[in-house]
C-alpha cells in the first residue's frame, strides 16, 4: 500500500471513528443537558414533560420557578425518585409522587383512577403553580393525567382533551404499562359523576338561599 493511500486509509478511518464517537455522545449524553419533552400546557402555571437528567431538572426548576412537581412514574423505593426528591427538597420546591402504575386486573386498568384524580387536583390547585407533571418518557402518564386535568377541573369533554394532547405531545398504544386508551373509562366513571354531584351541589345551594314565599 503506497504512503498517500495508507494516509487516506486512517483518515477515513478517524472520521469514521469520530462519527461513531459523536452519534454515541449524542444518544447517551443529550439527556443530561437537554430538557427532555418539555412542554407547556398552561404558560406560566402549568407545565409537563419527561423525568429529567439532575443538571436539565434544576434548570428546569430556576428557569420555570416551578413551585410544585408532580412525579408520575415509578415506585416509592426506585433511584429516580430518590434523586428527584432529593434535588426537589435541596431547591425548595413540594414534591408530590403519584404513581401510575399497570394494574391490568379484571378492573381494566381502573386500579389507576384514584391516581388520575390525585394527579388532577394537584395539578388544577393554584397553590401549586407554576407546577410540572410528568412520566419518564413524557408521553403516555403525562397524557393521562392531562386529560384528567382537563376533563375533571377545565369542563373538557374527553374528545377535546384527547386532541389537544394528540397534536401537541402524542399518544402512543402500548400494551406493557399504562395506556391512555383506558382513559373513556376514566371519563365514564369518575369525570361525568363528579360532574353531576356538582351540578346536584349548586342546585341545593340555589334552592337554600332561594326566598321563602
Amino acid at each position: 500500500m503506497s504512503t498517500n493511500r495508507r494516509r487516506w486509509t486512517l483518515r477515513l478511518a478517524g472520521l469514521g471513528l469520530g462519527a461513531f464517537a459523536g452519534e454515541q455522545l449524542w444518544r447517551h449524553g443529550h439527556d443530561h443537558v437537554l430538557i427532555a419533552k418539555f412542554g407547556e400546557v398552561e404558560p406560566g402555571r402549568i407545565y409537563r414533560g419527561a423525568w429529567q437528567k439532575p443538571w436539565p431538572m434544576r434548570r428546569l426548576l430556576r428557569g420555570y420557578a416551578i413551585r410544585t412537581v408532580v412525579a408520575l412514574a415509578h415506585a416509592p423505593t426506585h433511584p429516580l425518585v430518590a434523586s428527584e426528591r432529593a434535588i426537589t427538597s435541596a431547591m425548595g420546591v413540594d414534591w408530590h409522587h403519584v404513581p401510575i402504575v399497570d394494574l391490568r386486573d379484571a378492573s381494566g386498568g381502573a386500579g389507576i383512577f384514584a391516581s388520575l384524580e390525585r394527579a388532577a387536583d394537584l395539578i388544577a390547585d393554584p397553590r401549586n403553580h407554576p407546577v410540572y407533571f410528568h412520566c419518564h418518557h413524557g408521553i403516555n402518564r403525562a397524557s393521562m393525567a392531562q386529560i384528567a386535568f382537563r376533563t375533571l377541573h377545565g369542563g373538557w369533554t374527553l374528545e377535546q382533551a384527547s386532541d389537544e394532547v394528540a397534536r401537541s405531545f402524542g399518544l402512543v398504544a402500548v400494551n406493557h404499562g399504562p395506556d391512555y386508551r383506558i382513559m373513556s373509562r376514566f371519563y365514564r366513571d369518575r369525570v361525568l359523576p363528579r360532574r353531576a354531584g356538582t351540578s346536584e351541589s349548586t342546585a341545593r345551594a340555589d334552592r337554600s338561599l332561594a326566598p321563602h314565599c
